[in-house]
């Protein structure tokens, strides 16, 4: 039998016995309110009843018949209960997902809603196994098509690594807070006070980001300070450079620039300090921006840099995880394409 729910205490449980021997073992455990045996009925609403066994009632229970994807039991979820469950019936495994069924359980944005229910109404495999057969145009073209939606979906779907680097009391953390809507690293003028990276995930412009706050160049202390530079110095993903636009790029900033994908200038509610013409800034930002035009307007910056498209749905099957793609990728190979 599977376990819908989370595992761990809970109000309610919720198990679903998959296999005809699994539902016949569950039937014989139920019973109507009025003592009558339970009999399957696909399709009709929740029937109350009750669960016994060893001569008493255990619990009472609903059971929705789902059809050819099993009875369901919903009962409550003391450790106790399910553990006597799983003891008569077997471990309690998680109920295998599709990689669009994941996604729908775990969005962050509705964005992402939307592409997991157009992937459920989309067979993947069976795309894959069309193409084979389809003439050789043809198949390039499909394939074609389905690497550039998988482009899309899996940018959406998994969440791709943003590194704020720069200088000591740029505003890195500052920037990280705003864009998480919420106080998550400690900010003020003393320098140095994030060391080790803080990471948390956040969505800009409907796409997933795991945002890292990473310690800031300047002067180095103690051992620990040192191995904190060493760990924002080697530190990978989109690499964001915070430059404080109120002092205006230095030499270290010049020395990040070459392993920056976006600079950001932060402090803009300060007086300005020149700014060299051959030193790029893409976003200015001022402590009194608002937090969610801020994230609006990053994430744009971000989906534009990435050569994304608006953040949903992407058109038809599209791989969902690294294996998937590789395969496709594998099958684009064969027709003679070269994807990127």
């Amino acid at each position: 039998m599977h376990l819908l729910t989370p595992p761990g205490c809970g109000g309610v449980a919720v198990v679903v016995a998959a296999t005809a021997g699994e539902q016949e073992a569950l039937l014989a455990c139920l019973r109507t309110v009025g003592g009558e045996p339970v009999r399957r009925r696909a399709g009709a609403p929740p029937l109350r009843a009750q669960l016994h066994w060893d001569g008493a009632v255990r619990d009472d229970v609903l059971v929705v018949d789902r059809g050819a994807r099993g009875l369901e039991l919903h009962l409550h979820g003391s450790p106790a209960l399910i553990g006597e469950l799983a003891r008569r019936f077997g471990p309690l495994q998680p109920l295998p997902a599709s990689a669009a069924e994941l996604l729908l359980r775990t969005a962050l944005s509705p964005a992402q809603l939307r592409l997991a229910i157009e992937q459920l109404a989309c067979d993947f495999a069976a795309f894959c196994a069309r193409c084979a057969q389809l003439p050789p145009g043809e198949r390039a073209r499909e394939l074609a098509a389905a690497l550039r939606r998988t482009d899309a979906a899996l940018a959406l779907a998994e969440p791709q690594r943003l590194v704020l680097m720069g200088r000591q009391n740029a505003g890195k953390s500052t920037l990280f807070n705003r864009l998480l809507f919420r106080e998550r690293a400690l900010t003020g003028p003393l320098p140095g006070l994030t060391r080790d990276p803080v990471v948390e995930v956040a969505c800009l412009a409907d796409y997933p980001y795991e945002l890292v706050d990473t310690a800031g160049e300047g002067p180095v202390a103690t051992p620990a300070d040192a191995a904190a530079l060493a760990r924002a110095r080697a530190a990978t993903g989109i690499r964001v450079l915070v430059v404080d636009g109120s002092v205006g790029p230095t030499a270290a900033d010049r020395a990040l620039l070459r392993s920056a994908t976006v600079v950001v200038a932060t402090k803009a509610d300060l007086p300005r300090a020149p700014w060299p013409a051959d030193f790029a800034c893409d976003l200015r930002v001022a402590a009194t921006d608002a937090a969610s035009a801020l994230r609006s307007e990053f994430g744009e910056l971000l989906r534009r840099r990435r050569r994304l498209p608006p953040a949903g749905p992407v058109g038809g099957p599209a791989a969902l995880t690294a294996a998937d793609a590789d395969e496709l990728r594998r099958l684009a190979s064969a027709a003679g394409l070269r994807p990127a």
